[in-house]
């Protein structure tokens, strides 16, 4: 039975690569309005949520043309009853053989402006209400923020380089480079069809130091389409589970690679 065991096993083969941790999403936060910049709510380093507030924009400039557009969206409805009104009498008169054409051309005219100046208000007041909006600067995804590239008191212009930046940190990428020949040779000893068979089978695990083993593991999602014409290799990602933030953007790793036997 023993020996039956041990024919049965199917052996691994292990290599090792050098890898890269690389942020999975990684956001650059900019401002959308120019404005004076009232407040920043973060510190460099801190772990803040999608929607927490970041930066605050100077308000006031906003909240006036706010106000000023629904003024003249109250005055384009006001305008446009009018108008209305007008050509239901005009229409009335017309009846009555007491209005001519011409006057109910222009009132039909008169009530095209009227709802065409109305739509144009509310699209202005609309536009308004968003530029009001954006003077607070949220987060977009979850993860480490940068230091902030402005103080408070700066005049920010639309269009600026970034103001932040925040990597997400759970999961992050990892990526490694293998020797591609090495891998089809690979596949046609255990008669696999595409990289991608050989990659399901494979295991990573990854070495941070000579002694510091890193608890999770991993599976290879995609592959590079093309092969570096320099080395001879392609680069592989991996998602990689990194609960308590230990693994960082830009850490050089030692990849362990395990192609699991059949």
């Amino acid at each position: 039975m023993l020996q039956s065991a041990t024919a049965e096993e199917a052996p691994s083969t292990q290599a090792d690569f050098p890898g890269l941790i690389e942020a999975l999403n990684s956001h650059e936060v900019s401002n959308l309005i120019d404005g004076v910049v009232t407040e920043v709510h973060f510190k460099p380093g801190q772990f803040v949520e999608a929607g927490d507030i970041l930066f605050s924009i100077d308000p006031g400039p906003y909240e006036l043309t706010v106000k000023t557009q629904r003024l003249n969206t109250v005055r384009a409805e006001t305008t446009l009853s009018s108008a209305r009104q007008d050509l239901e009498r005009i229409q009335k008169l017309k009846d009555r053989g007491s209005a001519t054409d011409v006057q109910m051309l222009k009132a039909v005219v008169a009530l095209s402006l009227g709802e065409a100046r109305l739509e144009q208000a509310k699209a202005e007041l609309k536009s308004a209400e968003s530029d009001l909006e954006d003077t607070v600067i949220r987060a977009r995804i979850s993860g480490i923020i940068s230091q902030s590239a402005i103080n408070p008191g700066a005049y920010v212009e639309k269009g600026r380089a970034p103001l932040a930046r925040i990597d997400q940190m759970d999961p992050v990428l990892l990526s490694y480079e293998i020797p591609y020949v090495d891998r089809i040779e690979q596949l046609a000893i255990d008669n696999l069809r595409t990289p991608s068979e050989l990659l399901d089978r494979v295991t990573l695990s990854i070495k941070i130091s000579e002694t510091w083993l890193y608890p999770e593991t991993t599976t290879p999602d995609n592959l590079s389409s093309r092969v570096d014409m320099a080395t001879g290799t392609m680069t592989i990602w991996a998602e990689l589970a990194n609960p308590n933030f230990r693994l960082r953007p830009g850490m050089r790793v030692r990849v362990q690679s395990v192609i699991n036997g059949q």
